[in-house]
């Protein structure tokens, strides 16, 4: 797996996260991109406290992550950056590499048109977003690392 690991997930940081991201990867670098939670400093504590204490954690505003380019610091460890949606994420597509892990974990409106797993729920806007950048990046519908992804892939990409 990518050391950079990119995860929507619309609960941002819960369980699966902490347990099946954070303390399994041994992950000490959170990151949130989000415009609402970097202007909430009370709800960006609230998730940052969640997390074990050697871990650094950091909110950004879209804009100031794709100015500030925090994820350009990670050499060697882990480091998770989190979006809460998938429109979040090409807001973002400045800074995607091939050093990128793409995982869809948390997408919990059910109203939506396509069923991807028990977890994933996504418009037919966002599933065509997903297939675009499937030509680019595979892309990993899981929950945890140790469970099986379902994965969106175009084999047939020029690379």
């Amino acid at each position: 797996m990518k050391h950079i690991i990119y995860r929507v997930d619309d609960r941002f940081i819960h369980g699966q996260v902490l347990e099946g991201w954070v303390n399994y990867l041994k992950i000490t670098n959170v990151i949130i991109v989000n415009d609402v939670i970097a202007g909430d400093n009370v709800r960006a504590s609230i998730y940052g406290s969640t997390l074990p204490a050697n871990s650094k954690f950091s909110v950004y505003s879209i804009h100031d992550f794709c100015f500030k380019k925090p994820y350009l610091k990670n050499k060697k460890k882990y480091m998770l950056v989190i979006v809460g949606s998938i429109d979040d994420l090409f807001k973002i597509e400045e800074t995607f590499s091939n050093n990128i892990y793409f995982n869809i974990g948390c997408m919990t409106d059910a109203s939506h048109d396509v069923c991807i797993n028990d977890s994933v729920f996504l418009s037919l806007n966002d599933f065509h977003k997903l297939q675009n950048l499937s030509e680019l990046y595979d892309i990993y519908f899981h929950k945890v690392p140790w469970e099986k992804p379902v994965i969106f892939s175009n084999h047939n990409r020029k690379i």
